[in-house]
């Protein structure tokens, strides 16, 4: 009787041996196959990265080459038009032979001269970060929207928010983006009124821009894609903003950044 029961007894240790390897061996199947997965899952994020990295730089870099053709059709239309016109004033005068047709075309040429001035005044505005140094965040822009205005563009705005919570990187990221909306608004949107809101809230700061303009069905469709957009979303990037854009034709279009301080 007792041999059987040996017999048993070795078999269930054997048993509990045979499912104890196998489950060991299944824990490892399972941890290599986990890893492989996560190491996959990890050389899948960092080629995402990778992609995202390469489309923020091309991004910047279409902007700032955007931005140099902007500035060099501003110069050639506006500043080369008036030297040329000043030019041509100036040499007229050699040859009126009378002094009240002198005085008239220096009169002219010093017009023409006055408009230039202020044309690279608006041209240096745009380059120069100087402004908002100067005149602070809120302050650069209130002076941004006295010159849009100019144009006929009416534009409410409000802010309320604490500049200290921004440093100047952040500061500079946003009055680009409120200038650089600004101006797609005046020269694709057809827009009369907009309306900015900059409001700090509990952990972000929320940039609201609206306009009454044409609009557009899509994004893609936006006269301001490949010109300003990228340059937008480039900054958003910047400033880790989550950004929205909304639009429908005839009904304006409406964009969001949110910003976390």
């Amino acid at each position: 009787m007792e041999a059987p029961q040996e017999g048993t007894f070795a078999y269930l240790i054997l048993a509990g041996l045979g499912f104890m390897l196998l489950l060991t061996l299944m824990v490892v199947i399972f941890v290599v196959f986990y890893q492989r997965k996560f190491f996959r899952q990890q050389r899948e994020m960092h080629q995402l990265e990778i992609r995202h990295q390469k489309e923020i730089t091309e991004g910047i870099v279409q902007a700032q080459e955007n931005e140099r053709e902007r500035i060099a059709q501003d110069l050639h239309d506006e500043v080369g038009a008036s030297l040329s016109a000043a030019r041509l004033f100036i040499n007229q005068i050699q040859y009126e032979e009378t002094l009240p047709d002198m005085i008239e075309l220096a009169d002219q040429a010093h017009g023409v001269l006055g408009t230039l001035v202020q044309e690279v005044r608006r041209v240096s505005h745009h380059l120069s970060p100087l402004v908002v140094e100067k005149l602070g965040f809120t302050g650069a822009l209130r002076t941004l929207f006295q010159q849009l205005e100019v144009n006929g563009l009416v534009i409410e705005h409000h802010f309320s928010l604490e500049e200290k919570m921004l440093n100047r990187e952040q500061q500079l990221a946003l009055y680009r983006v409120v200038q650089e909306v600004s101006v797609n608004i005046i020269k694709h949107a057809e827009a009369r009124r907009v309306t900015l809101e900059l409001t700090q809230q509990p952990g972000f700061l929320r940039l609201w821009i609206e306009d009454d303009g044409k609009g557009f069905d899509n994004p893609k469709d936006s006269p301001a894609t490949g010109i300003g957009l990228s340059g937008i979303r480039a900054r958003a990037s910047f400033l880790n903003a989550r950004l929205t854009m909304d639009s429908a034709p005839g009904a304006g279009t409406r964009i969001e950044m949110l910003v976390p301080l």
